[in-house]
């Protein structure tokens, strides 16, 4: 079935834009449009959807957010989506084996997988200037790729990144993403951030995508993975049985919810 088509993916959407205004507060309507690949009017369309439920006020072209303590960007103890990451992060550590290098990327997701790791001498390598804080798992090592910072997530990246990604051959990439597209595939928020995922895909022998089943069906701007790549996508239960379907059939090996 179409994506455009897809109940489902819709709604995803539109919680795609409550998480991106969460995290700012406020963004343009041609902003959203650009970030989530679509057009303006179907930005507004569910614009208009989001402030009849009252999640979202519309002032001077900009949508806010109206959720409370969480209006400003705060981030709360608990929280449904701090749950699902942990979920996923969880699932994702109990696939890693002895001995294994591992890249992980910039995602938030991705990274706490870092700390559920119960395997030993596993090398984790990095584009996270935040590497540095991970818990390192028993008899291995944190390797940080170094590069260009870039504010406000500290994401490495440029050729000083790039090129000490391409000396390493890793069994495993875990990669978090923006957006899981079937036109787009696997996409980012940057194009800086697409180029150093697409290069650890690369040199993987193994792609696990983590991403939240409110990212399904949503282009955040810059492609680095085409769904054929993806060995397996590990995502929420909230992830419909259509959704699998539409995925699967686009090229994903394996998905699991968790």
């Amino acid at each position: 079935m179409a994506e455009k088509k897809s109940r489902s993916f819709v709604e995803q959407r539109r919680q795609t834009i409550l998480r991106i205004l969460r995290e700012k507060g406020r963004a343009g309507v041609s902003e959203l449009a650009e970030k989530l690949g679509i057009s303006t009017l179907t930005v507004r369309r569910d614009l208009d959807e989001l402030e009849g439920r009252g999640l979202v006020s519309r002032r001077y072209g900009e949508a806010v957010l109206v959720e409370g303590d969480e209006m400003l960007g705060g981030s709360p103890a608990y929280s449904p989506s701090k749950v699902i990451k942990e979920r996923i992060a969880e699932a994702a550590a109990d696939l890693v084996d002895d001995n294994e290098l591992l890249f992980v990327n910039t995602s938030t997701t991705a990274l706490a997988t870092v700390k559920h790791i119960k395997s030993h001498g596993v090398t984790i390598v990095t584009n996270s200037m935040h590497g540095q804080d991970l818990t390192v798992p028993e008899g291995g090592m944190v390797l940080v790729t170094g590069g260009e910072v870039r504010p406000p997530r500290g994401v490495l990246s440029g050729e000083f990144a790039l090129a000490n990604i391409r000396s390493v051959a890793a069994s495993t990439c875990f990669v978090g993403c923006g957006g899981i597209s079937l036109t787009a595939g696997v996409t980012s928020t940057t194009q800086q951030e697409a180029i150093v995922n697409s290069l650890m895909v690369e040199r993987s022998d193994r792609l696990v995508l983590l991403a939240a089943s409110t990212k399904l069906g949503v282009s955040a701007g810059f492609s680095y993975a085409d769904l054929s790549q993806v060995n397996l996508l590990i995502t929420d239960k909230d992830a419909t049985d259509e959704d699998i379907a539409v995925l699967l059939d686009a090229g994903i090996h394996e998905i699991r919810r968790v």
